[in-house]
Protein backbone atom coordinates (compact mmCIF):
# COMPACT_ATOMS: atom_id res chain seq x y z
CA UNK A 1 0.00 0.00 0.00
CA UNK A 2 2.57 2.48 1.00
CA UNK A 3 4.45 1.90 -2.23
CA UNK A 4 0.96 2.65 -4.32
CA UNK A 5 0.81 5.39 -2.44
CA UNK A 6 4.61 6.72 -2.97
CA UNK A 7 4.08 6.10 -6.89
CA UNK A 8 0.62 7.78 -6.80
CA UNK A 9 2.75 11.10 -5.37
CA UNK A 10 5.75 10.80 -7.72
CA UNK A 11 3.04 10.35 -10.65
CA UNK A 12 1.02 13.45 -9.05
CA UNK A 13 4.16 15.28 -8.33
CA UNK A 14 5.71 15.00 -11.76
CA UNK A 15 2.35 16.05 -13.87
CA UNK A 16 2.45 19.08 -11.41
CA UNK A 17 5.90 19.68 -12.53
CA UNK A 18 5.13 19.17 -16.16
CA UNK A 19 2.44 21.83 -15.99
CA UNK A 20 4.48 24.42 -13.96
CA UNK A 21 7.38 23.96 -16.20
CA UNK A 22 8.45 27.70 -17.18
CA UNK A 23 7.72 28.81 -21.04
CA UNK A 24 10.60 29.31 -23.38
CA UNK A 25 11.67 32.94 -22.74
CA UNK A 26 12.81 34.54 -26.14
CA UNK A 27 13.93 38.32 -25.98
CA UNK A 28 15.09 39.01 -29.28
CA UNK A 29 14.37 37.71 -32.52
CA UNK A 30 12.20 37.38 -35.32
CA UNK A 31 8.46 35.67 -35.91
CA UNK A 32 6.92 35.23 -39.90
CA UNK A 33 3.63 34.91 -39.78
CA UNK A 34 1.11 33.51 -42.67
CA UNK A 35 -1.64 35.90 -43.25
CA UNK A 36 -5.02 36.23 -44.71
CA UNK A 37 -6.96 39.22 -45.70
CA UNK A 38 -10.50 39.62 -45.00
CA UNK A 39 -11.26 42.83 -47.41
CA UNK A 40 -14.09 44.58 -48.05
CA UNK A 41 -15.93 44.94 -51.32
CA UNK A 42 -14.13 47.87 -52.28
CA UNK A 43 -10.86 46.61 -51.56
CA UNK A 44 -10.90 43.27 -52.87
CA UNK A 45 -9.82 43.88 -56.71
CA UNK A 46 -6.05 44.80 -54.78
CA UNK A 47 -6.33 42.28 -52.90
CA UNK A 48 -2.83 41.11 -55.21
CA UNK A 49 -1.40 43.71 -53.63
CA UNK A 50 -1.56 42.51 -50.45
CA UNK A 51 0.62 40.47 -49.02
CA UNK A 52 0.68 36.87 -47.82
CA UNK A 53 3.12 36.89 -45.21
CA UNK A 54 4.37 39.38 -42.73
CA UNK A 55 7.50 39.69 -40.51
CA UNK A 56 7.97 40.77 -36.90
CA UNK A 57 11.28 41.57 -35.30
CA UNK A 58 11.12 41.90 -31.35
CA UNK A 59 13.41 42.77 -28.54
CA UNK A 60 12.68 43.34 -25.12
CA UNK A 61 9.32 45.02 -25.21
CA UNK A 62 10.23 46.95 -28.13
CA UNK A 63 8.56 45.05 -31.59
CA UNK A 64 8.31 46.11 -35.38
CA UNK A 65 5.91 44.84 -37.89
CA UNK A 66 6.46 45.89 -41.71
CA UNK A 67 4.31 45.28 -44.18
CA UNK A 68 5.45 45.48 -48.36
CA UNK A 69 3.32 45.71 -51.32
CA UNK A 70 3.69 47.07 -54.67
CA UNK A 71 2.01 50.49 -53.78
CA UNK A 72 3.71 51.10 -50.35
CA UNK A 73 6.04 49.86 -47.42
CA UNK A 74 4.55 50.64 -43.50
CA UNK A 75 6.83 49.69 -40.72
CA UNK A 76 4.49 49.43 -37.62
CA UNK A 77 6.79 50.17 -34.32
CA UNK A 78 5.40 49.28 -30.43
CA UNK A 79 6.36 48.74 -27.32
CA UNK A 80 3.57 48.33 -24.78
CA UNK A 81 5.30 49.14 -21.95
CA UNK A 82 5.67 52.77 -22.43
CA UNK A 83 2.88 53.35 -24.31
CA UNK A 84 4.98 54.20 -27.26
CA UNK A 85 3.39 53.82 -31.45
CA UNK A 86 5.51 54.84 -34.49
CA UNK A 87 4.46 54.22 -38.24
CA UNK A 88 6.91 54.76 -41.19
CA UNK A 89 5.40 54.86 -44.32
CA UNK A 90 7.11 54.51 -47.55
CA UNK A 91 5.31 55.78 -50.68
CA UNK A 92 7.63 55.53 -54.27
CA UNK A 93 4.96 56.88 -56.61
CA UNK A 94 4.35 60.23 -54.51
CA UNK A 95 8.55 60.10 -54.00
CA UNK A 96 7.65 60.33 -50.04
CA UNK A 97 8.76 58.61 -46.65
CA UNK A 98 6.70 59.45 -43.48
CA UNK A 99 7.09 58.93 -39.73
CA UNK A 100 4.49 59.64 -37.05
CA UNK A 101 4.92 59.36 -33.94
CA UNK A 102 1.56 58.64 -31.92
CA UNK A 103 1.05 61.27 -29.17
CA UNK A 104 -1.46 59.86 -26.00
CA UNK A 105 -3.99 62.35 -27.75
CA UNK A 106 -3.61 60.36 -30.83
CA UNK A 107 -3.55 57.12 -29.15
CA UNK A 108 -7.63 58.44 -27.45
CA UNK A 109 -8.28 58.98 -31.16
CA UNK A 110 -7.67 55.85 -32.09
CA UNK A 111 -9.14 54.01 -29.43
CA UNK A 112 -12.89 53.64 -30.72
CA UNK A 113 -11.37 51.75 -33.49
CA UNK A 114 -8.82 49.09 -31.51
CA UNK A 115 -11.64 45.66 -31.12
CA UNK A 116 -13.01 44.73 -28.19
CA UNK A 117 -12.73 40.88 -27.43
CA UNK A 118 -14.10 38.21 -25.48
CA UNK A 119 -12.38 34.95 -25.02
CA UNK A 120 -13.64 31.58 -23.77
CA UNK A 121 -11.52 28.41 -23.32
CA UNK A 122 -12.20 25.32 -25.33
CA UNK A 123 -10.96 22.17 -24.15
CA UNK A 124 -9.56 21.36 -27.66
CA UNK A 125 -5.88 21.58 -28.20
CA UNK A 126 -3.06 20.77 -30.60
CA UNK A 127 0.43 21.19 -31.53
CA UNK A 128 1.72 24.48 -33.66
CA UNK A 129 5.21 24.30 -33.78
CA UNK A 130 6.32 21.60 -31.77
CA UNK A 131 4.49 23.73 -28.94
CA UNK A 132 1.41 22.57 -27.44
CA UNK A 133 -1.81 25.08 -27.93
CA UNK A 134 -5.39 25.57 -26.19
CA UNK A 135 -8.28 27.09 -28.33
CA UNK A 136 -10.37 30.28 -27.10
CA UNK A 137 -13.92 31.13 -29.07
CA UNK A 138 -13.54 34.67 -29.54
CA UNK A 139 -16.53 37.22 -29.96
CA UNK A 140 -15.70 41.19 -31.09
CA UNK A 141 -17.92 43.17 -28.98
CA UNK A 142 -18.69 45.72 -31.52
CA UNK A 143 -19.53 43.61 -34.55
CA UNK A 144 -20.24 40.25 -33.13
CA UNK A 145 -18.03 38.59 -35.51
CA UNK A 146 -16.86 35.35 -34.14
CA UNK A 147 -13.19 33.94 -34.73
CA UNK A 148 -11.07 31.75 -33.04
CA UNK A 149 -7.67 31.89 -31.49
CA UNK A 150 -4.78 29.23 -30.08
CA UNK A 151 -2.11 30.00 -26.96
CA UNK A 152 0.48 28.55 -26.12
CA UNK A 153 2.05 28.95 -22.55
CA UNK A 154 5.18 27.16 -23.61
CA UNK A 155 6.43 30.53 -25.02
CA UNK A 156 6.54 34.04 -23.66
CA UNK A 157 7.36 36.67 -26.25
CA UNK A 158 6.72 40.42 -26.47
CA UNK A 159 3.32 41.69 -27.78
CA UNK A 160 3.30 42.91 -31.33
CA UNK A 161 1.41 45.00 -33.55
CA UNK A 162 -0.43 41.62 -34.46
CA UNK A 163 -1.22 40.22 -31.34
CA UNK A 164 -1.14 43.29 -29.03
CA UNK A 165 -5.49 42.47 -29.03
CA UNK A 166 -4.86 39.52 -26.52
CA UNK A 167 -3.81 39.54 -23.05
CA UNK A 168 -0.69 38.01 -22.21
CA UNK A 169 -2.56 36.02 -19.96
CA UNK A 170 -4.04 33.97 -21.98
CA UNK A 171 -0.16 32.96 -23.27
CA UNK A 172 1.27 33.64 -26.89
CA UNK A 173 -0.80 33.72 -29.75
CA UNK A 174 -0.02 31.27 -32.76
CA UNK A 175 -3.32 31.45 -34.74
CA UNK A 176 -5.39 34.52 -34.40
CA UNK A 177 -7.29 37.39 -35.45
CA UNK A 178 -6.37 40.42 -35.87
CA UNK A 179 -6.98 43.69 -37.15
CA UNK A 180 -5.04 46.09 -38.92
CA UNK A 181 -6.43 49.74 -40.02
CA UNK A 182 -10.04 48.61 -40.29
CA UNK A 183 -9.12 45.00 -41.83
CA UNK A 184 -9.27 41.73 -40.45
CA UNK A 185 -6.37 39.57 -41.19
CA UNK A 186 -5.75 35.77 -39.96
CA UNK A 187 -2.33 35.44 -39.16
CA UNK A 188 -0.89 31.98 -38.31
CA UNK A 189 2.77 31.59 -36.88
CA UNK A 190 5.08 30.17 -39.47
CA UNK A 191 8.43 30.58 -38.35
CA UNK A 192 9.80 31.57 -34.83
CA UNK A 193 14.38 32.78 -34.59
CA UNK A 194 15.64 33.91 -31.69
CA UNK A 195 18.73 36.12 -32.78
CA UNK A 196 20.30 39.35 -33.55
CA UNK A 197 17.37 41.42 -35.45
CA UNK A 198 18.78 44.32 -38.26
CA UNK A 199 20.25 47.11 -36.26
CA UNK A 200 17.00 50.05 -36.82
CA UNK A 201 14.46 48.03 -36.54
CA UNK A 202 12.78 50.39 -34.29
CA UNK A 203 13.93 53.64 -35.79
CA UNK A 204 13.51 55.77 -38.98
CA UNK A 205 16.60 57.15 -41.25
CA UNK A 206 16.94 61.01 -41.45
CA UNK A 207 15.42 60.12 -44.73
CA UNK A 208 11.95 59.89 -43.33
CA UNK A 209 9.85 63.31 -43.05
CA UNK A 210 8.03 63.62 -39.50
CA UNK A 211 4.46 64.13 -39.79
CA UNK A 212 1.75 64.55 -36.90
CA UNK A 213 -1.39 62.12 -37.00
CA UNK A 214 -3.57 64.62 -38.11
CA UNK A 215 -1.37 65.29 -41.01
CA UNK A 216 -1.34 61.49 -42.00
CA UNK A 217 -5.58 61.48 -41.97
CA UNK A 218 -5.25 64.92 -44.61
CA UNK A 219 -3.03 62.57 -46.86
CA UNK A 220 -4.89 59.40 -46.62
CA UNK A 221 -8.49 61.50 -47.22
CA UNK A 222 -6.79 63.46 -50.31
CA UNK A 223 -6.43 66.66 -48.81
Amino acid sequence: MKRIILSMTLILSGTFLFAQTPAKKITEGSITYSVEWQLPENLKPMASNFPNELQVFFKGDSSSLKTESPMYNSTSILNTKNDYERMLLEIPMMGKKLSVIFTPADQDKIAEKIPELSLNASKETKEVLGYKAQKYNVVENKTSQKSEAWFTKDLEIASNPLSRYYSKSYGFPVEFTSYMNGITVKAKVKDIKAGTIPVGSFSATKDYEEITYEQLMQLSSGH
